[in-house]
C-alpha cells in the first residue's frame, strides 16, 4: 500500500438538499481518496472518485491523504449553518495519520452532528470523542454490511475488508455506549446475497448487536464500476452474468427486481421489530423548526416508499419536492397556519392543495 500526502484546496461538500430518507446528511468531508479494502462493488471505482484519473487499478493500492483536511474543515464549517455532516474514514491509513479524529474534533468544536458510514472496527478507538459529540449535537454510526457470514463469497467481493464479525462487535460497543447505530445493508448483491436466509440473518444480527435499523440499497453499476464488477463476475461467478444482464437491462427491469427485495426486507424488519430507516436527527435545529423537519421526514419516507415500489413516479416526486420545501422553510409552519390557516400553507412553494391538508393534520396532532 502506497500513501501520498498533499494539501487540498477544499474539503467540505455542501449538498443542495439533505439526503432525506437515507443518511440525512447535508454536508460531507473526507480525509482520504482511494480505499485499501478494495470492495469489488464500490461506487467509488468510478473514474471521478479515483486517486489518479485513468488508472483504476490504483483504487486500492494508492491512498491520497489530505494532510490539511482538519484545518480546512475548521475554516469551512464557520461559513455554513450546523447540520448533519458525513465525515471520517477509518481504513488502515487512519492508524498512521489520525486525520479522521482531528476532523471529529473540529465537528465537536463547531457543534455539528456527525454521520459515520464504516466497515472498520477502528472507529471504536474514537468512541470517547463520539460520546462527547453525541451529547452536544448528535452522532449516527452506520456499518456497511452485505452479509452476516464471513464466507468464501464475501472474501471475493470484499477482499481486504474487516470481518463481518468484527463489524457487528463494533456496532455492539457503540450501541452499548448509547449511540444510534445500525446496518447499511447496501448494496444487496443480486444472486449472491439476496436470498431469504441472508436477508434475515443480517436483520437478526443487527438487532442482536444493538442496531436500531437496517437500511437497504441496491447495486449501482455505471462507468468503470460496471466494467470492474462484470470482470469479477466472469472470473468468479460466470453463470450469474446472464442473470445480471437481464435485471440490469433497463431501469424498469431493475425496478421490478428491487421492489421484491425491498418488500422482503421490509417484512423481515417488521417481524424482528427493527427500523428500516435511519431516524432523522433534529435536536441540532432551532426548536421552532422541529415540526418542519418532522413533516419533511415523513414526506421523504413516503417518497422513498414510492421509489422502492416503483408504483407512482409522480407521487414520489411530489413528496420529495414537498420535503425540500418544508426543509427550506425558515419559519415555523405552525406560525404560518395560525396566521393564515390552510391558505397560508398552500402558498408555500412546492406544496399543493392535497399536501397542504396533510400538513394541517400533522399540525393539529402535534
Amino acid at each position: 500500500m502506497e500513501y501520498k500526502t498533499y494539501r487540498a484546496k477544499k474539503v467540505l461538500n455542501v449538498h443542495k438538499h439533505t439526503d432525506g430518507g437515507w443518511f440525512w446528511v447535508k454536508y460531507s468531508a473526507y480525509p482520504y481518496l482511494g480505499c485499501f479494502f478494495g470492495c469489488e462493488y464500490c461506487y467509488e471505482r468510478d473514474e471521478k472518485y479515483l486517486p489518479f484519473k485513468g488508472e483504476p487499478e490504483l483504487f486500492d493500492k494508492l491512498i491520497k491523504v489530505k494532510e490539511n483536511a482538519a484545518e480546512l474543515l475548521d475554516k469551512e464549517l464557520k461559513k455554513v449553518t450546523p447540520d448533519l455532516i458525513a465525515v471520517g474514514d477509518w481504513q488502515p491509513v487512519e492508524k498512521e495519520f489520525r486525520i479522521s479524529r482531528k476532523m471529529l474534533e473540529v465537528c465537536y468544536k463547531h457543534g455539528f452532528p456527525v454521520f459515520l458510514l464504516e466497515k472498520s472496527p477502528l472507529i471504536i478507538d474514537d468512541l470517547d470523542l463520539l460520546k462527547k459529540i453525541d451529547k452536544k449535537s448528535g452522532v449516527i454510526t452506520s456499518f456497511s454490511i452485505i452479509t452476516a457470514k464471513d464466507d468464501k463469497i464475501r472474501r471475493i467481493v470484499e477482499p481486504k475488508a474487516p470481518t463481518v464479525k468484527s463489524r457487528f462487535a463494533a456496532m455492539k460497543k457503540i450501541a452499548d455506549a448509547g449511540l444510534i447505530t445500525g446496518t447499511s445493508f447496501m448494496p444487496i448483491l443480486p444472486f449472491l446475497y439476496d436470498d431469504e436466509k441472508n436477508l434475515e440473518a443480517v436483520v437478526v444480527e443487527t438487532k442482536k448487536n444493538g442496531g436500531s435499523y437496517v437500511l437497504v440499497g441496491g447495486l449501482t453499476l455505471w462507468g468503470g464500476v460496471k466494467d470492474h464488477y462484470y470482470m469479477m463476475l466472469k472470473e468468479n461467478f460466470p453463470s450469474l452474468v446472464p442473470k445480471y444482464e437481464k435485471i440490469f437491462t433497463s431501469d424498469a427491469a431493475f425496478g421490478e427486481y428491487w421492489k421484491k427485495i425491498s418488500e422482503r426486507v421490509k417484512k423481515l424488519c417488521k417481524k424482528h421489530k427493527i427500523g428500516q430507516f435511519i431516524p432523522r436527527p433534529i435536536k441540532h435545529y432551532p426548536k421552532g423548526l422541529h415540526l418542519n423537519k418532522k413533516i419533511a421526514a415523513v414526506f421523504y419516507f413516503k417518497a422513498r416508499n414510492y421509489q422502492n415500489s416503483s408504483a407512482n413516479k409522480y407521487k414520489e416526486w411530489a413528496y420529495r419536492k414537498a420535503a425540500w420545501a418544508m426543509d427550506d422553510l425558515n419559519e415555523p409552519v405552525e406560525e404560518i397556519y395560525k396566521r393564515s390557516w390552510l391558505g397560508g400553507i398552500q402558498k408555500i412553494n412546492g406544496i399543493g392543495n392535497r399536501l397542504a391538508h396533510e400538513i394541517e393534520k400533522y399540525i393539529k396532532s402535534n
